[in-house]
């Protein structure tokens, strides 16, 4: 009799908790399934980014630069990665306009290493007397360079068929040239042009009015 009685004593006790056996059988079961079907996480990669649309001739700032998460395959190889990589960016200008959020690379920069893309040319910063033409270049472009004498005393001459934009920079001067100009308001732009020709165009740009001619 004593087993029986022992028996039925344990019948009852699981009646009564067997909400609460249920409930629990039920966490653990959605516990597991939900433990075989979580993925990892992504792999990312620190990169650093423009902070903000930034325009070309920007001289970065370090509130320019921003941190982000991005996919391995999704970050171009010359991307800015490091902390000393970053901050060997302050106090660069930019060549070309980089969006928010958009990794920077050193191809963004204004300096000589853009010159690599163009062996046996010389990078040459010139003022072009109107801004409004200055304006119209981006880096990349090919361009023809036409001198004029502003006092009229000599026919145009095209100093360089195909010299190419490397930047536009921020001006700082406020568009005010100096030289034999007479004071000329303009807009520096920086062109890489044939290594033979280069002192021909830099002097033109102090003493000649210069512009463009889109070639291609």
């Amino acid at each position: 009799m004593k087993p029986l009685r022992l028996l039925d004593r344990v019948r009852r006790r699981v009646l009564v908790h067997r909400r609460v056996l249920g409930a629990l059988c039920a966490g653990v079961a959605v516990w597991l399934v939900v433990e075989a079907t979580a993925a990892p996480p992504p792999a990312t990669v620190p990169v650093w980014t423009a902070a903000r649309d930034l325009p070309s001739g920007t001289v970065l700032d370090r509130r320019d630069l921003a941190r982000a998460a991005y996919a391995p395959g999704s970050v171009p190889l010359a991307a800015v990665r490091s902390d000393a990589e970053a901050q060997a960016l302050v106090g660069r200008t930019l060549a070309t306009p980089v969006g928010a959020g958009e990794p920077l690379t050193a191809a963004h920069l204004a300096g000589a290493e853009r010159l690599a893309a163009y062996p046996g040319r010389a990078a040459v910063a010139v003022r072009l007397p109107d801004p409004g033409v200055a304006a119209l270049l981006t880096p990349g472009q090919h361009v023809a360079i036409v001198a004029s004498d502003p006092q009229g005393g000599r026919a145009p001459e095209r100093l360089v068929d195909d010299a190419a934009v490397l930047a536009v920079p921020g001006d700082p001067t406020g568009g005010a040239a100096g030289g034999l100009t007479g004071g000329l308001s303009g807009r520096l732009v920086v062109f890489a042009v044939p290594e033979e020709r280069a002192e021909e165009v830099a002097a033109a740009g102090t003493t000649l009015y210069l512009s463009v001619v889109w070639s291609r």
